[in-house]
């Protein structure tokens, strides 16, 4: 594509944006006031839908009871893009201070979401007023259930990565403030893993603790011996994170109780890491609780991969976010350790996630994901919108 017709094409995404915008923001707050939690976005779905026929845009059929999806064909047999947002929301009760305030007692889209949504259905909207221009086709995916799980593999299942060459997704970040994105290649958010260990030991009279086995000090020297865990099996290049959130034992002060339960999660970078750590786990809680005596269930469970972005899809859509908010704003991501099922579909095809900036100090719009006074600044909405349609048109054009 030449230069000129390259700035052509970013003029007219400026402005269909700006002339979108407004019907944008009310579209985000119809739902931000009435948020469903995974696996229950009924209305929010039957919503999304009935955009898409208003829209033009033409809907893909799924046997999901929520999420849906949709597909903008170009004027070429090119390949097939993928955009995917998250439509749950959660059980929070929200306190931030707006007219669009969660109408819903205990839910609420404390993470974004509906952000996520609307940027989506945005660049839809968008890409289906300029298909004459978009070599390939491009894949709207509005999967149900991201805070809790199974919802990419629902989607996966439904077939809906047939024939994608590449996707991408987005995520607003409270911390970047709005009129920045952050791009990067490789690990970004780290896998999930969680765990339940059944301690058992022998219970008896508090005051006769020589004729007990008992659990708690057990308990105890494992929560101990795993902060070591990932200091002296990983290396410092790589991130791991182990903690305990659940420590349960006993009912009363002066009995010793047969059983401990403790329950936590693992985080890792890479799947190298991510077996290693579970095979010295496993190593590590076995011989400890043998050595005190007690005997030990352990129930690991492997939840989410790392998400890790493509190298070359990354470069793409770094380029897509500097012709959207220029060089000096597009930042190298900071990875987190926390995690994201996007990684599923990272597993079948190559993709990027994206951090897209939406703090703002001057306005309050500063408190993180999942805080009851979360926000996000409207304007990531325009920027969200801009990314998205930049990076599948640069991801068709290569």
């Amino acid at each position: 594509m030449l230069k000129d017709s390259k700035l052509e094409i970013t003029s007219i995404i400026d402005d269909k944006v700006e002339q979108w915008f407004p019907k944008l923001v009310e579209i985000r707050r119809n739902l931000h006031m009435y948020p469903e939690i995974s696996n229950q976005e009924f209305k929010t779905t039957e919503k999304i839908n009935g955009w898409l026929h208003e829209f033009g845009i033409q809907q893909i059929p799924l046997s999901l009871a929520t999420g849906t999806a949709a597909e903008v064909k170009g004027i070429e047999q090119g390949p097939t893009v993928a955009i995917r947002a998250d439509i749950d929301a959660l059980p929070i009760q929200e306190e931030a201070d707006v007219p669009f305030c969660s109408k819903i007692d205990g839910v609420s889209h404390m993470c974004g979401h509906d952000v996520h949504t609307t940027i989506a259905l945005g660049a839809a909207i968008i890409l289906e007023e300029m298909k004459d221009l978009v070599p390939g086709n491009v894949r709207i995916l509005f999967q149900p259930a991201e805070e809790f799980e199974g919802g990419a593999e629902s989607m996966i299942q439904q077939g809906l990565l047939e024939g994608v060459s590449s996707i991408i997704g987005l995520h607003n970040v409270p911390e970047l403030p709005v009129g920045q994105i952050g791009v990067k290649e490789g690990f970004l958010m780290a896998s999930v893993d969680d765990f339940t260990l059944t301690i058992k030991g022998k219970g008896g009279h508090a005051a006769l603790p020589e004729k007990t086995i008992d659990p708690i000090v057990i308990g105890s020297a494992v929560v101990s011996q795993l902060q070591t865990l990932v200091s002296r099996t990983i290396s410092s290049k790589e991130s791991a994170v182990v903690t305990i959130g659940s420590f349960q034992a006993g009912m009363t002060n002066n009995v010793i109780p047969d059983k401990a339960i403790l329950k936590g999660t693992v985080r890792t970078s890479n799947e190298q890491v991510r077996k290693k750590i579970y095979e010295v786990f496993t190593q590590l809680v076995t011989n400890t609780v043998a050595a005190h005596g007690g005997e030990v269930e352990i129930q690991y469970e492997f939840l989410l991969p790392a998400v890790y972005n493509d190298a070359k899809v990354a470069e793409i859509v770094q380029s897509a976010a500097e012709s959207v908010v220029g060089k000096e704003s597009t930042v190298r991501a900071e990875p987190t350790m926390g995690g994201e099922d996007f990684s599923f579909y990272q597993k079948e095809v190559p993709g990027c996630y994206v951090w897209l900036g939406s703090g703002n100090q001057e306005k309050g719009i500063k408190y993180g994901w999942h805080h009851p006074k979360f926000m996000v600044d409207e304007d990531a909405i325009k920027i969200g919108v801009k990314l998205m349609v930049q990076s599948v048109l640069k991801l068709l054009e290569r």
